[in-house]
């Protein structure tokens, strides 16, 4: 018997069942945002270049959308993996955090269609952020709820989970502020998000080993 499945699990809603819901919002949320590229139609020669430099913005969107839903994805799975059962108010912050997930091909398409525009790119990097900030909160929620996790997680484990939410949350606040400022920025500054992921265990575990070096 696994030390997961050893402790009694209390009564609460099957994670189970939850996860499923999440895999399917993302999945039908990952694959409408390619049906927001559109292939232009056929212009005189003056429009193609305007035509296709809007094609060029709609697939970095698409890019940066699909790989920001997928770390986010992994993230949430790694919670889910920590999860013993969930209770109420987790079931919650949950489904408000599917609601976010569920905008984004909106958020995105609207960022498309009207990329000229400021306005157009600022729902996106709000959207981003509140998802970021609704993942924190779940995990801060079952880290002070000892019981909702299984048994044997350390606080370096809660820790390590907790810093690369931040990271995240970082990344999607900084292009919160620089989509006020500029077009492509604001959107490859998202890009960072799988590069940081990448390597954030490794930079974490020298950064810990650092401080217990310090502090023995």
């Amino acid at each position: 018997m696994t030390e997961e499945t050893s402790a009694p699990v209390p009564a609460g809603f099957s994670k189970h069942r939850i996860e499923a819901l999440n895999d399917g919002i993302f999945a039908i949320a990952m694959t409408l945002l390619v049906l927001g590229i559109e292939v232009p139609k056929y212009a005189d020669p003056p429009v193609v270049n305007h035509l296709l430099l809007a094609l060029i913005l709609d697939i970095i969107h698409y890019v940066v959308a699909f790989l920001a839903l997928a770390i986010l994805w992994i993230l949430h799975h790694q919670q889910f993996h920590y999860f013993r059962f969930i209770n109420q108010p987790l079931l919650w912050l949950n489904i408000m955090w599917l609601l976010l997930v569920g905008l984004v091909p909106f958020s995105t398409s609207l960022a498309d269609t009207y990329y000229g525009l400021e306005f157009s790119r600022i729902p996106f990097a709000l959207n981003l952020l509140f998802i970021s900030l609704l993942l924190f909160a779940q995990w801060q929620y079952a880290a002070r709820n000892r019981e909702l996790i299984i048994p044997g997680m350390t606080r370096g484990m809660i820790a390590l989970e907790q810093n690369r939410i931040i990271v995240i949350l970082l990344i999607t606040f900084f292009g919160t502020l620089l989509s006020f400022i500029s077009i492509i920025e604001g959107i490859l500054v998202y890009l960072l998000i799988p590069l940081i992921f990448a390597f954030f265990p490794r930079i974490h575990g020298r950064v810990m080993e650092m401080a217990n070096r310090r502090d023995p």
